[in-house]
This record gives structure tokens, C-alpha cells and sequence, in this order.
């Protein structure tokens, strides 16, 4: 965000519970005191329609400690009837609290100018993401896309717990992988709309086909032991259909039983269970024994090459001239087809108009042979392609 001329980076954290043993609320603290050790500025959120807390007591403790400047925030004073309750904040030894109402937007203006006077001035330089990749991690539950996440970055970035189910919002993250920056999407977990019976997974879930459709790339990840499922199948057709560059993961391959044979088998069948995928590469991973994790990368970033080339207009009716001289297209109601000439109109996803005498007489079959045979000559690796017929 920015505010009078600043740029900021804002990191909302969970609930910080100091005591539970709760295995989320544990991560949730690991969470919130990593980004309390990164931050610059510290914003010490309350609810002033609440007695002070012992949790909100030990906070108070470690922000004094700590020599980083911050702002006790008083939310939910919604009106002047509530500012009475201002004053009980004081014996927490923080200076004046600021008062605002984040629902009905009362005081931000001011909050916002109190932060920017506190704020130190030395400012760190902002990173150039004019030019990244946007990389988002999909697939069912617990298949592994916050670990994969948290080992691409070298940290614990997402929460991980053997519990399905617990990322429920999108996380981004950059990271510059051989001078690529990547915009690095950790996703909830999609499921079948039947099973989603939480409002807050409901959410995430759209939020999670927001992203598809933002992204450039999606890495989507299947479980090797549980292969591909009618659910992971959804989530791919839902990659291609948005036009997204795709990468097929298999990780916990280390759970599984193989041979020299076993990964070209794993294909093999996974073709044959979904034929769309043989367009798209397959890569199989561990991520707990951090085996080929970064080969995502590296595969991500060649089908993004590929998702943005272009062919030229010549190259691409030298073709056509080829293509239909060795495989004419079928008479279609007594009527004679032909492919005057063909263009790319878009790239990211690659767009082919091909302008013809009879556009709406091309049969699906033909439309696939050029597919295909488009593949053949010029890649597109991992890319879904589009075509469109139109009359000349």
C-alpha cells in the first residue's frame, strides 16, 4: 500500500495465543514472531470493545522490550459513546493509543498520518517486481503446497501441520531464481463444492480459482500414493480452461516403491487416465526429503517461455501451406475447406486465428491434428493453445 508518498509492506499475522498448545496456534505464533522480527514498524492491534487480556498483556511486554518503533491501535471505537473506553489502555505503558473503526473506515486518515510521522525514514530500497512470473501452487488438500512453498523460500513461510486443510488464504512471496523474480503463490487446498461445508473454506476455495486465473503458471500437485483423482482432474481442466501454463508435480514420490521403469509407467498412466496431460510436463518430487524441490523452477520457468512466444505470420502460413498439403481438411456438407492463412493474435496463452472459407464446418478432430501438429513444430510445452476459426 501506499500513504502520503510511502510505499509499505503490510504483514497481517493470526491471533497470537502465548500459552496454547494447540499445534495451529503454535505455528500461528511461530508466524507472528517471525514477522515481529522482520517488521520495521510495529502496528499493536486491540479490540476496544474488550477487557485487556493477559494475551495482550504479554504482547505489551515484548513490544517494550524490543527498541522497534510501533502504534497501540485501539479498533472497534466505532463512535464517541465508545471513546470512554480509551483509558483503560493506558496501564499497559504504551503511550496514547490511537482510536479508529476498521469496519466504518472512522480515524484511518489520522492513524495513518500518526504512522507515517513515526515510521523511521530510512526506508529499505524497494525490489523491481515490474518483471516477474506469477507461479501459484494448486491441488487438493494436504498434498504438500505450503511445504513445497516453505522449501522453495528456505523458511516457514506457510503454516504446515499433518491437518488438511490448513492454509485458508493465498500467501505470496518473491524469490529470484537464476535472475527470474518469481511471485511465488502458496493456494488453500480445492475440493469438490459437495464437501465444502465451511464458510471460511468456502472462501478460500474462491479465492484459490482467483488465483488460477491471476497466475501465469500453476504448479498443480498431486500425491503420489493417491494418484490422479477425479478432483485432481477438475483442477487441471480448470489450469487449461483459464489459459494458464501448466506443470504437473508428483510429490512423496519417496513413499513409493519403484524401478527404473516406475516413473515412465506413472505417465504413462496418468496420460491414460487424463489424455489432456500429455501436453504438459511431469515432474516427481519429495519434498520432506527435498528431492529435485527446485526442478519446479527451473520447469516453471521454461513453460513460461513458452507460454509468451510468438510465430511469426510467415513461419506460421509456411506451416499451414504444409500441414494442409499433407493432411487436407475433410468436405463438410458437400463443401470444400480451406485455410486461407492463419496469424498468432495473442500470446500468454498463445492465440491462433485461422481464416477460412466455412469457420463454423471444422470439425473438432482437424482442430486437434493442427493442435498437434502446431506442438510438433513449434513446442508450446506445457501451454494450452487456442483456435479460433473465422471467416475470410
Amino acid at each position: 500500500m501506499d500513504w502520503a508518498g510511502k510505499k509499505y509492506n503490510l504483514i497481517d499475522t493470526g491471533g497470537y495465543l502465548p500459552n496454547s498448545e494447540d499445534k495451529i496456534e503454535k505455528a500461528v505464533r511461530n508466524q507472528a514472531e517471525i514477522a515481529f522480527s522482520e517488521a520495521d514498524f510495529i502496528i499493536f492491534l486491540l479490540d476496544g470493545q474488550s477487557e485487556i487480556s493477559s494475551s495482550d498483556r504479554h504482547l505489551a511486554e515484548l513490544i517494550k522490550k524490543n527498541d522497534k518503533p510501533f502504534s497501540l491501535i485501539i479498533n472497534k471505537i466505532d463512535d464517541t459513546t465508545h471513546e470512554e473506553k480509551l483509558y483503560s489502555f493506558y496501564e499497559l505503558g504504551l503511550g496514547d493509543p490511537i482510536h479508529i473503526s476498521a469496519i466504518g473506515g472512522r480515524n484511518m486518515g489520522d492513524f495513518l498520518d500518526q504512522i507515517c510521522l513515526k515510521i523511521p525514514e530510512k526506508q529499505k530500497k524497494d525490489k523491481d517486481y515490474s518483471d516477474f512470473l506469477n507461479l501459484a501452487i494448486v491441488g487438493m488438500p494436504n498434498v504438500g503446497k505450503s511445504s513445497l512453498m516453505n522449501s522453495l523460500l528456505n523458511e516457514e513461510k506457510s503454516i504446515v501441520t499433518e491437518i488438511a486443510g490448513t492454509t485458508r488464504d493465498a500467501v505470496d512471496s518473491y524469490l529470484t531464481y537464476f535472475n527470474q523474480t518469481i511471485r511465488l503463490i502458496d493456494t488453500a487446498g480445492l475440493r469438490k463444492k459437495s464437501k465444502v461445508d465451511d464458510s471460511v473454506e468456502f472462501y478460500s476455495t474462491v479465492r484459490t480459482q482467483k488465483i488460477i486465473q491471476e497466475c501465469d503458471i500453476a504448479l498443480v500437485l498431486l500425491d503420489a500414493e493417491k494418484g490422479l483423482g477425479a478432483q485432481d482432474k477438475a483442477v487441471i481442466r480448470n489450469v487449461i480452461t483459464w489459459g494458464k501454463g501448466l506443470v504437473i508435480v508428483v510429490n512423496k514420490w519417496d513413499t513409493i516403491k519403484k524401478d527404473h521403469q516406475t516413473m515412465k509407467e506413472y505417465v504413462e498412466d496418468l496420460h491414460y487416465k487424463y489424455k489432456y496431460t500429455r501436453h504438459f510436463p511431469v515432474l516427481f518430487i519429495s519434498v520432506l526429503k527435498n528431492q529435485r524441490t527446485y526442478s519446479v523452477l527451473s520447469e516453471a520457468i521454461k513453460v513460461n517461455e513458452q507460454y509468451q512466444k510468438k510465430i511469426k505470420t510467415n513461419d506460421l502460413n509456411e506451416f499451414l501451406d504444409y500441414v494442409q498439403y499433407n493432411y487436407p481438411p475433410p468436405a463438410i456438407k458437400g463443401k470444400n475447406l480451406k485455410i486461407k492463412y492463419g496469424t498468432q493474435v495473442h500470446h500468454s496463452p498463445p492465440i491462433f486465428a485461422f481464416f477460412c472459407n466455412y469457420p463454423d464446418l471444422y470439425p473438432e478432430q482437424y482442430k486437434r491434428y493442427l493442435e498437434n501438429q502446431i506442438r510438433d513444430k513449434f513446442g508450446f510445452e506445457g501451454v494450452p493453445i487456442k483456435i479460433s476459426f473465422r471467416k475470410k
